[in-house]
Protein backbone atom coordinates (compact mmCIF):
# COMPACT_ATOMS: atom_id res chain seq x y z
CA UNK A 1 0.00 0.00 0.00
CA UNK A 2 1.33 3.44 -0.91
CA UNK A 3 1.27 5.93 1.92
CA UNK A 4 -0.01 9.31 0.80
CA UNK A 5 2.62 11.09 2.87
CA UNK A 6 5.26 9.45 0.67
CA UNK A 7 3.65 10.52 -2.60
CA UNK A 8 2.06 13.94 -1.97
CA UNK A 9 4.88 15.72 -3.79
CA UNK A 10 3.98 13.90 -7.02
CA UNK A 11 1.30 15.33 -9.27
CA UNK A 12 -1.80 13.12 -9.40
CA UNK A 13 -1.18 12.06 -13.01
CA UNK A 14 2.29 10.75 -12.10
CA UNK A 15 1.11 9.10 -8.89
CA UNK A 16 -1.82 7.37 -10.65
CA UNK A 17 0.34 6.33 -13.61
CA UNK A 18 2.87 4.78 -11.25
CA UNK A 19 0.21 2.94 -9.26
CA UNK A 20 -1.37 1.62 -12.48
CA UNK A 21 1.80 -0.43 -13.04
CA UNK A 22 0.71 -2.59 -10.09
CA UNK A 23 -1.71 -4.92 -11.83
CA UNK A 24 -2.22 -8.65 -11.50
CA UNK A 25 -0.48 -10.67 -14.18
CA UNK A 26 -1.98 -13.88 -15.43
CA UNK A 27 -1.50 -16.14 -18.39
CA UNK A 28 0.72 -18.63 -16.63
CA UNK A 29 -1.61 -21.53 -17.40
CA UNK A 30 -1.58 -20.75 -21.13
CA UNK A 31 1.94 -22.12 -21.76
CA UNK A 32 2.18 -25.49 -23.52
CA UNK A 33 5.19 -27.65 -24.25
CA UNK A 34 5.84 -28.57 -27.88
CA UNK A 35 9.17 -30.38 -27.72
CA UNK A 36 11.28 -31.97 -25.00
CA UNK A 37 14.58 -33.69 -25.66
CA UNK A 38 17.89 -33.89 -23.81
CA UNK A 39 19.26 -30.35 -23.53
CA UNK A 40 16.44 -28.71 -25.50
CA UNK A 41 12.90 -27.49 -24.79
CA UNK A 42 10.40 -25.60 -26.92
CA UNK A 43 7.33 -24.10 -25.27
CA UNK A 44 4.63 -22.01 -26.93
CA UNK A 45 2.05 -19.56 -25.70
CA UNK A 46 -0.52 -17.28 -27.28
CA UNK A 47 -0.09 -14.39 -24.86
CA UNK A 48 -3.50 -13.76 -23.29
CA UNK A 49 -4.74 -10.27 -22.31
CA UNK A 50 -3.86 -10.84 -18.64
CA UNK A 51 -0.15 -10.77 -19.61
CA UNK A 52 -0.43 -7.12 -20.68
CA UNK A 53 1.63 -4.34 -19.22
CA UNK A 54 0.38 -0.78 -18.89
CA UNK A 55 1.22 -0.12 -22.55
CA UNK A 56 -0.76 -3.12 -23.92
CA UNK A 57 2.32 -5.19 -24.74
CA UNK A 58 3.27 -8.44 -23.03
CA UNK A 59 4.79 -7.61 -19.64
CA UNK A 60 8.56 -8.12 -19.35
CA UNK A 61 8.01 -10.02 -16.10
CA UNK A 62 5.87 -12.53 -17.94
CA UNK A 63 8.57 -12.90 -20.61
CA UNK A 64 11.11 -13.44 -17.80
CA UNK A 65 8.86 -16.16 -16.40
CA UNK A 66 8.83 -17.87 -19.80
CA UNK A 67 12.63 -17.67 -19.99
CA UNK A 68 13.12 -18.99 -16.44
CA UNK A 69 10.71 -21.90 -16.64
CA UNK A 70 11.88 -23.02 -20.09
CA UNK A 71 15.56 -22.84 -19.07
CA UNK A 72 14.90 -24.89 -15.93
CA UNK A 73 13.00 -27.46 -17.98
CA UNK A 74 16.04 -27.76 -20.27
CA UNK A 75 18.22 -28.37 -17.21
CA UNK A 76 15.77 -30.99 -15.96
CA UNK A 77 16.09 -32.90 -19.26
CA UNK A 78 19.69 -33.58 -18.21
CA UNK A 79 18.43 -35.59 -15.23
CA UNK A 80 19.38 -32.88 -12.74
CA UNK A 81 17.23 -30.91 -10.33
CA UNK A 82 18.11 -27.25 -10.74
CA UNK A 83 17.41 -23.69 -9.71
CA UNK A 84 18.17 -20.46 -11.51
CA UNK A 85 21.43 -18.97 -10.33
CA UNK A 86 21.62 -16.03 -12.75
CA UNK A 87 19.70 -14.69 -15.72
CA UNK A 88 20.54 -12.02 -18.25
CA UNK A 89 17.84 -10.91 -20.68
CA UNK A 90 17.89 -8.68 -23.72
CA UNK A 91 14.48 -7.34 -24.69
CA UNK A 92 14.84 -6.72 -28.42
CA UNK A 93 11.26 -6.29 -29.61
CA UNK A 94 7.94 -5.97 -27.81
CA UNK A 95 5.53 -8.88 -27.93
CA UNK A 96 1.93 -8.17 -28.86
CA UNK A 97 -0.82 -9.49 -26.60
CA UNK A 98 -2.46 -12.39 -28.45
CA UNK A 99 0.65 -13.22 -30.47
CA UNK A 100 1.82 -16.83 -30.39
CA UNK A 101 5.45 -16.96 -29.31
CA UNK A 102 7.90 -19.85 -29.25
CA UNK A 103 10.29 -20.08 -26.31
CA UNK A 104 13.32 -22.27 -27.00
CA UNK A 105 15.98 -23.21 -24.46
CA UNK A 106 19.21 -24.93 -25.42
CA UNK A 107 21.84 -26.12 -22.94
CA UNK A 108 25.21 -24.71 -23.97
CA UNK A 109 27.22 -26.12 -21.05
CA UNK A 110 26.42 -29.08 -18.80
CA UNK A 111 28.88 -29.07 -15.91
CA UNK A 112 29.10 -31.00 -12.68
CA UNK A 113 27.33 -28.33 -10.62
CA UNK A 114 26.08 -25.73 -13.12
CA UNK A 115 24.71 -25.36 -16.62
CA UNK A 116 24.51 -22.45 -19.03
CA UNK A 117 21.29 -22.24 -21.06
CA UNK A 118 20.55 -20.02 -24.04
CA UNK A 119 16.90 -19.00 -24.41
CA UNK A 120 15.20 -17.25 -27.33
CA UNK A 121 11.66 -15.94 -27.63
CA UNK A 122 10.46 -15.57 -31.22
CA UNK A 123 7.11 -14.05 -32.22
CA UNK A 124 4.58 -15.45 -34.68
CA UNK A 125 6.31 -13.65 -37.56
CA UNK A 126 9.66 -15.30 -36.76
CA UNK A 127 11.15 -12.11 -35.29
CA UNK A 128 13.50 -12.39 -32.35
CA UNK A 129 11.97 -10.65 -29.31
CA UNK A 130 14.08 -11.78 -26.33
CA UNK A 131 17.45 -13.43 -25.94
CA UNK A 132 18.68 -14.67 -22.60
CA UNK A 133 21.44 -16.59 -20.92
CA UNK A 134 20.48 -18.45 -17.78
CA UNK A 135 22.89 -19.98 -15.31
CA UNK A 136 21.47 -23.00 -13.51
CA UNK A 137 22.76 -24.51 -10.29
CA UNK A 138 22.25 -28.24 -9.85
CA UNK A 139 20.79 -29.19 -6.48
CA UNK A 140 20.77 -32.93 -7.03
CA UNK A 141 20.23 -35.79 -9.41
CA UNK A 142 16.81 -37.02 -10.41
CA UNK A 143 16.14 -40.55 -9.20
CA UNK A 144 14.55 -42.44 -12.11
CA UNK A 145 12.70 -44.68 -9.61
CA UNK A 146 11.16 -41.76 -7.70
CA UNK A 147 7.93 -40.03 -8.62
CA UNK A 148 8.36 -36.61 -10.26
CA UNK A 149 7.75 -33.69 -7.88
CA UNK A 150 4.13 -32.52 -7.80
CA UNK A 151 3.44 -28.87 -8.65
CA UNK A 152 1.97 -26.72 -5.89
CA UNK A 153 -0.93 -25.83 -8.19
CA UNK A 154 -2.35 -28.13 -10.89
CA UNK A 155 -0.14 -28.63 -13.92
CA UNK A 156 -0.94 -26.79 -17.15
CA UNK A 157 -2.95 -28.94 -19.54
CA UNK A 158 -0.38 -28.49 -22.36
CA UNK A 159 1.64 -31.64 -22.93
CA UNK A 160 4.07 -32.80 -25.57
Amino acid sequence: MVHLAESVDLPAYLREGCLNHLSDLGGFTAVVSEELRRGFVRNRVAAPPETSNLFRKVHGGYLMYLVDVTACMAGYTLGKRNVTQQASLNFIRGVEVGDSVAVEARVLHDGSSTALVEVRIVDGNGRLCVTAEVGLFFVGSIDPAALPPEPYFPRNPGVV
